[in-house]
């Protein structure tokens, strides 16, 4: 009976992490044929090389792809003991993009490290360290007595506070105020699935908006982001223009697109091979390549959230659970500002759009959740 149970066990994640791992497979495929149906007239004006960006992309799913695998031979359980050396190693590399000679400045924004010719951005790498690192501290009080739970949640309260408000700080300054959100987002949604009090779960979520909407009202040219937001098409000249440019790509589109590298103006759409990749699609395969992009994404979230939901350990569950968290958020906040529901701020589509380094950690999140999926009984 026990024999039967197991190779039940075995087969279920098996088929579990067969499925997930396909659809993160497809959308990594996916992006790279978009990207080149994106980016090559462009590369082509700017490098004489039409695949420059597909290379590169290319190159980092390679070792994307390689770092999903070894990630899911780790046991989560040994990444308890790692997380506060990787939480502090990310926070000097957030430190370290501003030291002339390594940092590399760009748009008037702080994000890149160059290291060896190539740009690493290490706010990608501040959300592994923020998920495993608000796992440990949200999976300690998840045992704690009844009469304990309340002097040990407030500990923690301040301990949390501290950890997310270092890297968002660090990151806001960088200019970044996209991921600096999302980063807020995840330890606010994490927050959600513990057992923590409904009080401190509302009180998380008022102080993250509190403190969104003070650095917007306190930085001019993001007001002046939310102003084009709202009226893009009396802007269209100016703040406007991106948020024009990229609802004349979803207009284009209509149902089915016009084939993949079709049109080669892109109404003069820029950065359409990162956080505006998905007018691409939508301007090349429409609003059916649109929707099955979005069923794509929410059928791994779902799918992934449910499973870990049923997860015995706390530590494991809540590694998968905001790994799943951190992907979808993303493509929400991404898909929100190309199609004009947030104001525009620079945040790429997971996955798909151009960029070594989130391609990368993405995949290595991947990797994690489906080794907790695979590794704890279900």
């Amino acid at each position: 009976m026990k024999h039967f149970a197991h190779n039940e066990e075995s087969s279920f994640s098996y088929g579990t992490n067969l499925l997930l791992f396909g659809i993160v497979i497809a959308l990594v495929v996916f992006g790279l044929n978009i990207l080149l149906a994106s980016s090559s007239f462009m590369a082509r004006e700017q490098f004489s090389d039409p695949y420059f960006f597909l290379k590169k992309q290319a190159f980092a799913a390679f070792l994307g792809f390689l770092g999903l695998l070894a990630a899911t031979q780790i046991n989560p359980e040994k990444y308890r003991q790692w997380v506060w050396l990787f939480y502090a190693a990310t926070i000097v590399l957030l430190i370290l993009v501003f030291i002339p000679g390594l940092g590399k400045k760009a748009g008037g924004a702080n994000r890149w490290i160059v290291v060896a010719g190539f740009s690493v951005q290490p706010s990608d790498f501040a959300k592994i360290a923020l998920v495993l690192l608000l796992s440990r501290i949200y999976s300690q009080n998840q045992t704690a007595s009844t009469r304990e739970q309340d002097k040990v949640d407030w500990r923690l309260s301040f301990v949390t506070l501290f950890v997310v408000a270092l890297p968002t700080f660090l990151i806001a300054i960088e200019q970044d105020l996209g991921t600096a959100i999302h980063l807020v987002l995840i330890a606010s949604a994490l927050l959600f699935f513990t057992r923590y009090p409904l009080t401190m779960q509302l009180g998380a979520f008022v102080l993250s908006a509190a403190a969104i909407i003070y650095i917007i009202i306190k930085t001019p040219f993001r007001l002046g982001r939310i102003s084009a937001w709202l009226n893009p098409w009396d802007e269209r000249y100016g703040a406007g223009f991106q948020l024009v440019a990229s609802m004349k790509s979803f207009l284009a589109g209509g149902l089915t697109g016009k084939g993949l590298g079709e049109e080669l103006v892109r109404h003069h759409l820029q950065e359409r091979h990162t956080d505006f990749i998905l007018a691409i699609v939508a301007e090349d395969l429409g609003a059916l390549g649109v929707i099955g992009l979005f069923l794509a994404y929410f059928t791994f979230a779902i799918y992934a959230l449910y499973l870990a939901s049923r997860l015995r350990d706390d530590f494991a569950r809540l590694i998968a659970t905001g790994c799943a968290l951190s992907l979808i958020l993303q493509v929400v906040i991404n898909s929100g500002v190309t199609m004009g529901l947030f104001p525009t701020k620079g945040i790429n589509l997971p996955l798909v759009s151009n960029g070594g380094t989130s391609l990368f950690v993405y995949m290595v999140m991947c990797g994690m959740l489906l080794s907790a999926l695979r590794r704890e009984r279900v």
